[in-house]
């Protein structure tokens, strides 16, 4: 018994002491951000970047308004690279059209594809605002589908083949639209003269050549390669080639 009792008395400690650590360190960074924010508003860009640049590192998942502010330094500098980086970053982590805009303007700038306001970035742009709700939606409909199906065959009505394979592609889009988030983003072309293959492999044909700055939509990938979708192509692009 005075064995168990000295072990809860260990672990308890132990927990208190990782929970000081952790509020200590949570507090420490409210001090950092806060005295970033402070140098942003000072116009003291320099050491407010290297500052916001150390944080983001320890961050889960930091708010759009460090990308923004981050954005709004290197356009500052002149350097749209970095811009448009930050400026995606912020996309990704809360689509608003005005950001869109602000990249389709940069784009236009430089010359640079991937930033176009058409249908399809405005569709995604719906879809990443709404998928919680339209999620939600679609599968309230599919439970009250299935119970019908139910009741049917509780009642021993007969079921048409096309409403259960109706059902089951129902389902499978909705599988889909739940693992659309992980596999598609958008990236920014790095370097210059980065190759896009027909197959994810180094030997692959070189469809094209692209220069930085372009953005490519990424639909998935595996290893070091990146599917993606370029020009109504399929296409190849090394991971280390893209932001």
């Amino acid at each position: 018994i005075m064995q168990v009792n000295l072990l809860k008395k260990v672990i308890f400690f132990f927990l208190i002491s990782l929970l000081s650590v952790q509020l200590a360190n949570s507090q420490s960074n409210a001090r950092a951000f806060n005295t970033a924010d402070s140098l942003f508003k000072l116009s003291e860009y320099y050491a407010a970047e290297q500052l916001y640049n150390q944080l983001l590192p320890t961050l889960e998942k930091p708010s759009e308004s460090i990308f923004l502010k981050l954005a709004k330094i290197n356009e500052t500098k002149g350097d749209y690279l970095k811009t448009l980086l930050y400026l995606n970053k912020a996309y990704e982590q809360k689509p608003d059209q005005k950001i869109l805009v602000k990249l389709n303007d940069i784009a236009k700038e430089y010359n640079l594809k991937g930033y176009e306001l058409n249908d399809f970035n405005f569709l995604i742009l719906f879809y990443k605002q709404y998928s919680g709700f339209l999620i939600a939606f679609m599968l309230i409909m599919a439970i009250y589908i299935f119970w019908v199906l139910i009741q049917k065959r509780y009642h021993r009505q007969y079921i048409p083949v096309n409403q259960k394979v109706f059902l089951t592609l129902y389902l499978l889009g909705i599988v889909i639209l739940l693992n659309l988030p992980d596999k598609y983003h958008q990236a920014i072309i790095n370097t210059d003269n980065v190759f896009l293959r027909s197959e994810p492999s180094g030997g692959a044909e070189v469809v094209e050549s692209i220069a930085k700055g372009h953005r490519l939509n990424i639909i998935g990938g595996n290893d070091i390669w990146r599917r993606v979708y370029w020009d109504d192509r399929i296409l190849y692009v090394k991971e280390s080639d893209v932001w």
